[in-house]
């Protein structure tokens, strides 16, 4: 985790999503090509975390990576998320997971933003 003493500017923090972004790991086997994602959780105080595509398990979301894994037990309602792409909705996902969207509001998550609109329709 990076330590901050106050937020930054928004953009910073996509411009850090960005450069985690350019590590996600494509997915093997798979037809088609992995999106490259990558996403910082802002605290209150300013320190942040980050997560990409891929970052721990094969094919995992960044989201995910950062809201389950990495920061399930911490109270989340005053950060910030932001992801370089549009967070998977419900339905996107296979049964029993639940879409990036869910686990944002489920961590009332209080501010979001997103760098580009998912374009595959069922997302």
């Amino acid at each position: 985790m990076t330590k901050e003493k106050t937020r930054k500017d928004p953009k910073e923090y996509m411009r850090i999503a960005v450069d985690v972004m350019r590590k996600s790991i494509e997915e093997r086997g798979n037809n088609k090509p992995s999106p490259y994602v990558g996403a910082v959780l802002v605290f209150s105080d300013g320190s942040y975390e980050t997560a990409y595509r891929g970052e721990l398990r094969e094919g995992d979301h960044a989201e995910y990576t950062l809201l389950d894994k990495k920061n399930r037990h911490r109270e989340l309602s005053d950060c910030w998320l932001f992801a370089t792409l549009e967070p998977c909705a419900p339905g996107a996902r296979n049964a029993p997971k639940i879409s990036c969207s869910e686990r944002i509001v489920n961590a009332r998550i209080s501010e979001i933003w997103f760098g580009i609109e998912d374009k595959n329709p069922t997302v």
